[in-house]
């Protein structure tokens, strides 16, 4: 029985370091290398903090329901987001703007979290996603491909997405 118990644990040990590669290859920008087209979307969604899987399942399930036109103050993170991306697009010309969802080959989404006032400036705070769109072809829905590593400012979450991006594209 002692020597069981060595082989046992080996064994987990290999089942559980396959069972996590897929989490640390899920967070890559490789399946949008050749993707022109991306939609922007920024509103405040209301899911709350529940298992990676669902609640990554109910933000794509919010965001193919979003209105992408936004509103309110989410019309300004909009704006300041737009900005970053129309220079990157106008310097790479690898990306171009997609004007609804069925133009678009995937979705940067982000998701405000909240807004902090820091000497009567507003900032907002989320967490940006890229959603790559499914294939019903290919039975293969909508999945989340790359998100910020944590909540920050709009402006310098979309910087780590460019940067991602230009570091894929080798772009410099």
């Amino acid at each position: 029985m002692k020597a069981v118990t060595p082989i046992l644990l080996v064994l987990l040990l290999c089942f559980s370091t396959v069972a996590q590669s897929p989490a640390i290859e899920s967070n890559t920008l490789e399946e949008v290398r050749d993707k022109r087209a991306a939609l922007l979307v920024v509103f405040k969604s209301r899911v709350i903090n529940v298992d990676v899987d669902n609640r990554e399942r109910a933000i794509i399930d919010d965001v193919l329901k979003a209105d992408p036109e936004p509103k309110g103050r989410y019309r300004w993170v909009y704006t300041q987001m737009a900005k970053k991306l129309n220079k990157y697009i106008n310097k790479y010309n690898s990306l171009s703007p997609a004007k609804s969802l069925s133009e678009a080959d995937y979705v940067i989404f982000f998701n405000v979290v909240e807004f902090r006032r820091i000497l009567d400036t507003p900032y907002p705070y989320g967490e940006l996603f890229v959603i790559v769109k499914g294939s019903p072809e290919k039975l293969k829905p909508p999945h989340v491909v790359w998100r910020a590593r944590k909540v920050l400012i709009a402006e310098d979450a979309i910087n780590d997405l460019i940067k991602d991006l230009k570091t894929l594209r080798g772009e410099s």
